[in-house]
């Protein structure tokens, strides 16, 4: 682990702070850019092989989709992370200048490359939620089960956070069965029966199951599973999918099961999803919410990002306002937060895309009217994902 790796967790990041090497990380951008692209190519001549008549077949399709999902969160796999401590020792200002003289050095090309940082930064909110799942999961090694709910607006990053912590933690094959730390599932939208929910799990230990199982049966294999696979915690996404109250009773009964694994649920509204039933309420009875990034939140988030992007000049994100000579115009983080109301994907996406055109086009920094072109431009490609605006900048492919 080298000097910039924070150490309180057991998952690698790297500090923003005046140690951040940039050429040493572009690098380390590349390398795993170039792993995900073989693993993937890997993946896609697997699943070119697989038979969309032999339900075995499609089921390994199923394993790979979601596999290639959380791979891709490999290409940020030691994400930067924000520190106010860090910031506030060196002074903005002067960790600017550090940053500055390193972004200089770098090509074009590097520079559109260095744009992979804005896939996961890993920020104070997702800081607390990573230490609150590693408190969660050291409960499970005194034989306590802690059960929580994880809530907020829909692109607040729950799901991207989720996806990179369970890429820290891929299944790898022993001898009799799969080692499989994590399970991360996504909630069916099926409420006539509990088979999908257990379907699912029992895919993400690297199993398959047999359409003469029963409802029962995948329960039992499914206990069976997790036992042998030594999974650790299971992860619901989308869990208000699971309406019915029967099925929530059925996906009780996994927690009620699994001698201790730790269950994390979440959702844009996971308290309503726990409503109604006292059982329920009693097992999740914690909950973590991911807050939308509006007024000071914002502008200090901003802040800190505006050191992330490969400018010589500053670009002032974090103000609502900016005097031109006599003139007060809207600033930066008044337009961010009325474009995307605080919404933490839309604000990723809204400064790689303007960040990868101002780069394109030889600008210094970014200004209010790179911005405004690349909002319009999302809006009207109707992007909703981070990895399509690499794919738009050819960033991947120039790499």
């Amino acid at each position: 682990m080298n000097q910039n790796d924070k150490t309180q967790s057991i998952h690698k990041t790297v500090l923003l702070d005046g140690s951040l090497n940039v050429r040493n990380r572009a690098l380390n951008l590349r390398s795993w850019l170039g792993e995900w692209m073989d693993q993937d190519k890997l993946l896609r001549a697997r699943l070119s092989a697989l038979d969309p008549n032999v339900g075995a077949d499609v089921q390994k399709g199923f394993q790979i989709a979601s596999l290639r999902r959380r791979l891709r969160m490999r290409l940020a796999q030691q994400p930067i992370e924000i520190s106010t401590e860090a910031a506030e020792k060196l002074k903005y200002s002067g960790l600017r200048d550090i940053m500055v003289s390193q972004y200089r050095q770098l090509s074009k090309q590097e520079r559109l490359l260095w744009l992979n940082n804005l896939l996961f930064i890993l920020t104070p909110d997702l800081r607390e939620l990573d230490l609150k799942i590693e408190n969660v999961r050291s409960y499970r090694s005194l034989g306590q089960q802690r059960n929580f709910l994880l809530g907020g607006h829909s692109g607040m990053g729950k799901t991207t956070y989720l996806d990179w912590y369970a890429s820290n933690y891929i299944q790898s094959v022993e001898a009799e069965h799969n080692s499989v730390p994590i399970i991360k599932i996504d909630a069916p939208v099926n409420n006539v029966s509990a088979k999908p929910i257990f379907q699912r799990m029992i895919l993400e230990c690297g199993h398959i199951y047999t359409p003469a199982d029963t409802d029962e049966m995948l329960l039992m294999k499914l206990i069976l599973f997790i036992q042998k696979c030594k999974v650790e915690m299971i992860i619901v996404d989308e869990v208000e999918h699971i309406e019915r109250h029967s099925l929530r009773r059925r996906f009780l009964e996994v927690s009620n099961l699994t001698n201790g694994t730790p269950i994390i649920c979440a959702s844009c509204e996971p308290l309503k999803w726990a409503e109604g039933d006292v059982e329920i309420q009693g097992r999740w009875n914690d909950y973590f919410e991911m807050k939308q990034y509006t007024g000071e939140r914002l502008q200090s988030l901003l802040s800190y990002i505006e050191l992330l992007l490969p400018f010589s000049s500053p670009s002032f994100l974090g103000l609502n306002e900016l005097i031109i000579g006599k003139k007060v115009e809207v600033g930066p983080a008044k337009l961010i937060q009325e474009f995307t109301g605080g919404i933490l994907r839309d604000i990723m996406m809204l400064l790689a895309d303007a960040s990868a055109k101002a780069i394109e086009e030889g600008e210094p920094a970014l200004s209010p009217s790179i911005l405004e072109r690349a909002w319009k431009d999302i809006q009207s490609r109707q992007i909703v994902d981070f990895l399509d605006i690499l794919k738009k900048h050819e960033i991947i492919e120039r790499a």
